[in-house]
């Protein structure tokens, strides 16, 4: 339960740890993000959108959250085909420290471990040409997740499907020149297909003399839906989200990103109702190398301190 940001939401999950929100600028723009899913963290969003990742991107972050709860992620995006396709590898880690076994009469023993990992393998691709105002991607990720608890061991592996439509606004819809013109964006993921954690418990419970048991733990079923649009050269953004979780329902996500100057975004949203900001930088090295830093602020429900989630990454 301690892993998970969302406690009082998916606590109870086999999937609490990988709720978190991978990317700081996902985060800020309130996790409306399947419809837009432009950048390395976009696998985690929606699969489909990676065909957009133009140039090798590496982005990585950690993140201290309360409860003593840490987590992090590393991503590489990668771009290959004459601009068609792209592929990522990424590593997500999620933990809680300070965690102690009490018995019935409230004495402290041995500490116990909580952390997982999940390691993805995404892949997606466009079937439209370049030159085409619509463009169709579609996309997957292979998801091999462990979690430990208390030295107890579960793997899985599962799968996530993505699909993104951009279309680009040109000729007799709209009177627009320049190398940007307006473009409306849709994404659609569904997420956690097959996943499931086996749990054998006797490895704790025998030495305690308990018997222990087996049982299998589904994650349940995730669909990501949104649809963002692009405008003003591409300086301005929208975007709107509907989460479906099996378990919890509906969510919905808002969020805005402008770019005041070709280097600097600013970005707000409202994930759920709750509010969102913040901001990024793309200072340029030389003609081929970009840095990424980005910042979110987040106020998550029932959350003690409001979390300040920073990303830094590099695109060559």
């Amino acid at each position: 339960m301690a892993s998970s940001v969302r406690a009082d939401e998916s606590g109870g999950q086999a999937s609490a740890y990988l709720e978190w929100g991978v990317g700081a600028r996902p985060v800020a723009m309130g996790g409306a993000y399947s419809a837009v899913a432009d950048g390395p963290t976009g696998f985690w969003w929606n699969p489909g959108g990676l065909s957009q990742v133009r140039q090798p991107t590496i982005e990585a972050a950690m993140r201290t959250m309360s409860f003593d709860r840490q987590a992090g992620y590393g991503v590489l995006a990668y771009p290959f085909s004459r601009e068609e396709a792209a592929l990522a590898l990424s590593w997500i880690y999620a933990g809680v420290g300070d965690l102690f076994e009490y018995n019935l009469d409230g004495v402290r023993g041995d500490q116990i471990s909580d952390y997982a990992n999940a390691v993805a393998f995404s892949f997606a691709r466009r079937f439209t040409d370049e030159h085409n105002p619509l463009a169709l991607s579609l996309g997957l990720n292979v998801r091999y997740v462990q979690h430990n608890i208390a030295g107890i061991d579960a793997f899985s592996v599962g799968f996530d499907l993505g699909t993104h439509v951009r279309y680009r606004l040109r000729g007799r819809y709209v009177d627009v020149e320049g190398d940007n013109p307006p473009e409306v964006m849709f994404g659609l993921s569904v997420q956690r297909i097959n996943q499931k954690f086996p749990w054998t418990t006797s490895d704790y419970w025998v030495p305690r003399g308990e018997g222990g048991a087996s049982f299998e733990e589904s994650f349940p079923f995730l669909v990501r839906g949104g649809t963002a649009a692009r405008f003003m050269q591409g300086r301005g953004l929208v975007a709107f989200d509907l989460s479906v979780d099996e378990k919890q329902g509906a969510e919905w996500h808002v969020g805005a990103e402008g770019q005041p100057h070709p280097l600097v975004a600013i970005r707000a949203g409202l994930d759920n109702g709750d509010p969102t900001f913040g901001g990024g930088l793309r200072p340029k090295i030389n003609k081929r190398w970009e840095l990424i830093f980005d910042y979110a602020f987040a106020i998550q429900p029932d959350a003690i301190d409001a979390e300040h989630i920073f990303s830094v990454g590099a695109r060559f």
